[in-house]
């Protein structure tokens, strides 16, 4: 009897430490669902109607200084800076920079910002927290921070929120410097001061483009999917790389038929309408710049669901694609002379119409969406800026 019980004891003790194992080596990537140091917008439109306000929160007792980037599909950039103080929401419009406290509210510390300008009317925002008490220079822990955007149609009347991908800082104390100023480092390390790595890879349920569900008589139309999909690895510099991929596409429907074969170059950021990937071309090389959009759609999937499967892979497919104008001296240069494997971060959103079917992909009446789901641990990618350096004080005489 007493055999019997050290060996049923041994075997709970057993299974507890493997259950602690398993808590302990979490995996450290970023979600959109918890706090962090890091966030990233990944979809950001501005013009045609649209705008785009995003809110920031500070869960802590303390304040925190946020550095941040717009960052358009051209890798064009604008950076700012604002305070956030102890448990603090603030909210940034896009269109014209202005915020919490700025715009007629009687409130504290008034943000306002830089606006969303370029010829692209869409990007994303990347904001970090920064240490502007002892050393200006460099990114810092501070896991309190989290925020949402919301894009809004005043036009059509449309409307969609998604949340931001958070990267918390890992073996770092709170208010501590994160690595090197100027690069921030995505791995997810379990030893070294670094920020959450990202998803090995991203996984989408989607409805197919063209079909539609019936209820009582009333028929939904979907239009599809269209993605925003930015690279993990990043260079904000003034004197910046494009960070140049192919996101590749795997696709399953209801059935379990796997389609293959569908991809999109992207130099820096990508958004658009997935049935249009091979449609949509390169304006300086005039060379399509995907390829399998009608993969997503129902006439090729036969079935309403399906599902995706997206990564950033290194692929010679993608050069020449992104070119420099044409001169009288001669044709434009490949601005991806380097195509890398990097890990991507994005957000999917699907339009839908009741009663009748759409005419075109943006004839719908709501938006609907998501950040999809995640799956393992990506390769390490680093995103790199110019930081500020220390003031310099008047020579001693």
């Amino acid at each position: 009897m007493f055999k019997k019980t050290l060996i049923f004891s041994l075997i709970v003790t057993l299974m507890l430490v493997g259950l602690c194992t398993v808590a302990s080596a979490a995996q450290n990537v970023a979600n959109t669902s918890q706090k962090g140091s890091l966030l990233i917008f990944p979809k950001i439109v501005v013009g045609n109607g649209w705008d785009t306000v995003v809110a920031i929160s500070n869960d802590y007792f303390t304040e925190v200084w946020i550095k941040c980037y717009w960052v358009d599909r051209d890798q064009e950039i604008q950076d700012f800076q604002f305070r956030v103080t102890r448990n603090q929401p603030i909210w940034i419009r896009a269109s014209d920079g202005l915020g919490s406290g700025s715009t007629g509210d009687k409130e504290q510390n008034p943000i306002a910002v830089p606006p969303f300008l370029f010829d692209s009317p869409d990007g994303e925002l990347k904001c970090w927290a920064v240490n502007y008490d002892n050393d200006p220079s460099g990114q810092i822990s501070f896991n309190h921070l989290y925020g949402n955007a919301v894009l809004l149609n005043y036009e059509r009347g449309l409307a969609f929120q998604y949340n931001a991908w958070a990267f918390a800082a890992r073996n770092v104390a709170l208010g501590n410097p994160v690595g090197s100023p100027g690069t921030m480092v995505l791995s997810g390390s379990t030893t070294d001061p670094t920020y959450d790595a990202c998803p090995q890879y991203l996984l989408f349920n989607f409805l197919s483009g063209g079909s539609n569900i019936a209820a009582d008589d009333t028929r939904a139309y979907f239009s599809g999917p269209e993605l925003a999909l930015i690279p993990c690895s990043q260079d904000l510099r003034q004197d910046r790389l494009p960070t140049c991929t192919k996101a590749k596409f795997d696709i399953w429907n209801e059935n379990e038929a796997k389609y293959t074969g569908a991809y999109q170059c992207l130099k820096c950021y990508f958004e658009d309408y997935l049935p249009n990937l091979g449609r949509t071309r390169d304006p300086n090389s005039g060379k399509p710049t995907g390829f399998g959009g009608e993969k997503f759609l129902y006439t090729n999937l036969h079935t309403t669901l399906a599902r995706f499967r997206t990564t950033g892979v290194a692929s010679t497919v993608c050069r020449n694609i992104f070119t420099t104008p044409n001169t009288v001296y001669g044709p434009g240069v490949d601005k991806c002379k380097s195509q890398v494997a990097t890990p991507l971060i994005g957000v999917m959103f699907s339009g839908v119409k009741f009663g009748s079917p759409p005419q075109n992909p943006d004839d719908f009446q709501s938006l609907f969406g998501t950040t999809g789901s995640t799956a393992g641990t990506g390769a390490a990618t680093t995103i790199l800026w110019d930081p500020q350096a220390l003031p310099p004080e008047a020579p001693t005489r």
